[in-house]
């Protein structure tokens, strides 16, 4: 594929968008009533924001495009049909011209666009329980889902520029829906609880370090059944949040997923989220106190990131591009807003809304 640079990214998009109905051109920060629910960066300052906004249904879902690190935005439109109820839409483009929305948690509902965002294509089946990009690739777990069960699990992968994908045999068949998938360059991990696994302390987790040809089992971080989420900062270093039922707990790989050693964190909730800016440096979203919690030894020491005044809003879908840009959801109970930080998640600055 010929590399597309940010300016040539920005021409295609306000040529496709040129023609839909509300769309505008660069020239003014996010919209006061563009309520935020996703991120996904390209790079240190080009990122999209997934989000909804007014329109005749109620709320519609839109997509702003910054290119100058959130002064100034595109509206592109977003894929049609995502519900507005009920769900947590992600949206996450592997470049400039290849990206995706997905509503997990038992839905599957998964689109992909491969010109930019201008159109956008639904996969009505199989459906995605989970999904991940790196390195120009695509992974999966796709499976026949019901309202009361899903079957038939296989692991997808591809060229994120491809329309269809390769599928074969998941390394173990899973209890249900709730699994992790996540990747590094041609590193991949999927983590998951087994089907009939009782009495277990731990989850399993398995690795493949070939592009997910082949797999290799054995515990994971996490409790059975609970779920998980695994944030890798290089083929190595591996970050984990783990719910617990009740609480949270965290802990760090550093062999690429043969062994991790438990993180001493202030009181986590079970929705707490971690994005590693670099192997030693992760943020800490808990969700509880509205104010994340940063490391920069590995997760040894967390201090609380300088941030606004305490209040009932609370910090979700952390995402760094490289080891120093970054951006944050800051969701209260009427708006979400967009922070960014330029300095590995030290201090944030909130990108203003007309």
């Amino acid at each position: 594929m010929v590399p597309v640079t940010r300016a040539a990214f920005c021409v295609l998009l306000a040529v496709a968008v040129a023609g839909c109905g509300g769309a505008r051109r660069v020239g003014g920060p996010l919209p006061r009533r563009f309520v935020s629910v996703s991120l996904s960066p390209l790079d240190d300052r080009t990122f999209l924001v997934l989000g909804s906004v007014p329109c005749p249904a109620g709320r519609c879902y839109a997509i702003e495009l910054t290119a100058d690190g959130g002064r100034s935005y595109l509206r592109l439109p977003a894929p049609h049909g995502i519900p507005t109820e009920g769900t947590n839409p992600t949206i996450r483009f592997a470049d400039r011209r290849n990206g995706f929305v997905w509503v997990p948690f038992g839905r599957g509902e998964f689109w992909s666009t491969h010109d930019g965002g201008a159109t956008w294509r639904q996969l009505t089946s199989p459906d995605v329980a989970a999904f991940t990009t790196a390195a120009g690739r695509i992974y999966a777990v796709v499976a026949r889902c019901t309202p009361k069960r899903c079957s038939r699990y296989r692991f997808a992968r591809g060229s994120t520029s491809a329309t269809r994908w390769t599928e074969s045999r998941l390394p173990f068949t899973p209890d249900g829906p709730v699994l992790d998938l996540a990747a590094h360059g041609r590193n991949v991990w999927l983590l998951g609880t087994p089907r009939a696994m009782k009495y277990q302390r731990h989850d399993l987790l398995a690795r493949s370090s070939d592009g997910g040809r082949t797999f290799t089992t054995r515990p994971g971080p996490c409790f059975p059944g609970l779920g998980g989420d695994l944030e890798p900062s290089s083929a190595h270093t591996l970050w984990a949040v783990c719910p617990t039922g009740m609480m949270a707990a965290a802990a760090r790989s550093t062999d690429g997923g043969l062994s991790f050693t438990p993180l001493h964190t202030p009181q986590l909730v079970n929705s707490a989220r971690l994005a590693p800016a670099s192997d030693e440096t992760a943020v800490l979203a808990t969700n509880s106190t509205g104010r994340p919690l940063r490391s920069a030894d590995g997760g040894a020491t967390w201090r609380t990131v300088a941030w606004a005044q305490r209040d009932r809003c609370s910090s979700t879908n952390v995402v760094f591009s490289d080891a120093r840009t970054g951006e944050a959801l800051r969701v209260c109970p009427r708006s979400a807003t967009v922070w960014r930080t330029t300095d590995g998640g030290a201090a944030w600055s909130k990108i203003q809304q007309r």
